[in-house]
């Protein structure tokens, strides 16, 4: 199978999903109250979860086992957990806001990427590969999807209190990975002993003082982020406000 086809035929599934989700939602869904906005995260985790579950049951058939990097619990697995403290509990928790914040800036960027990133040589790919790389992509544009609809109709506000929280909840789930990995001796994500990824800050620092930079480096980006989106809202609100007094 061609690069082409291969990439093309996966790109071009979730990249046409999320566009008719983010346009039939967001306009059926973007001046309904507070609960009524809740029904396609709903929808998206059920199928969110259902694509897990079909996952692991081929990945089994087909390879008669399950590694530790196909767990549900890779980072790109948050919006599964995420999801249902955003719809069953209260909007203004401390709870609610971290997972809506998790569920857009990740996803936005992780999403995004993977219409740039992860073409290989797709010549000979068996049907397996190809099955499990349009899984994976569809997997990711329903994240984006879900990011953009919880911006869109504004369920989400970006208050900038909420990056200690944010990076606290991220460094929490490296040290969760970075725990389990050693407990099933195998890489959970990217965080374990062996993980390609970050291996040069662990060959540098060593396994325990890298993952505590890891920890501070996921604070540092949450205070990057959310700083400079509460500048471009101020700054969108001065200009509003000098428009409206001309």
């Amino acid at each position: 199978m061609s690069n082409l086809l291969y990439y093309g035929i996966s790109n071009g599934v979730g990249v046409a999903f999320c566009l008719v989700f983010c346009i039939v939602c967001i306009s059926k869904f973007k001046n309904a109250d507070y609960n009524k906005k809740l029904l396609p995260l709903k929808f998206l985790y059920i199928l969110l979860i259902c694509l897990e579950v079909v996952k692991i049951f081929y990945h089994i058939c087909y390879a008669k086992n399950y590694p530790a990097q196909r767990y549900p619990i890779v980072f790109c697995s948050l919006v599964m957990y995420t999801y249902p403290i955003i719809c069953y509990t209260k909007s203004n928790s401390i709870a609610c806001r971290v997972c809506k914040a998790l569920s857009v800036i990740p996803c936005i960027v992780i999403g995004s990427l993977y219409l740039f990133v992860g073409f290989g040589n797709a010549t000979g790919a068996s049907d397996y590969s190809f099955i499990m790389n349009l899984h994976s992509r569809f997997y990711h544009f329903c994240m984006l999807a879900g990011a953009i609809y919880i911006i869109a109709v504004k369920l989400y506000d970006f208050n900038f209190k909420d990056f200690y929280f944010s990076g606290l909840a991220v460094s929490a789930y490296f040290v969760l990975c970075t725990v389990l990995s050693l407990f099933v001796g195998d890489n959970i994500s990217y965080f374990g002993p062996t993980s390609a990824p970050v291996q040069i800050v662990y060959n540098n620092f060593g396994y325990a003082v890298g993952n505590l930079l890891l920890c501070i480096l996921a604070w540092l980006i949450s205070f990057i982020v959310f700083m400079l989106i509460n500048l471009i809202k101020h700054l969108a609100k001065r200009k509003k406000s000098q428009l409206q007094n001309k």
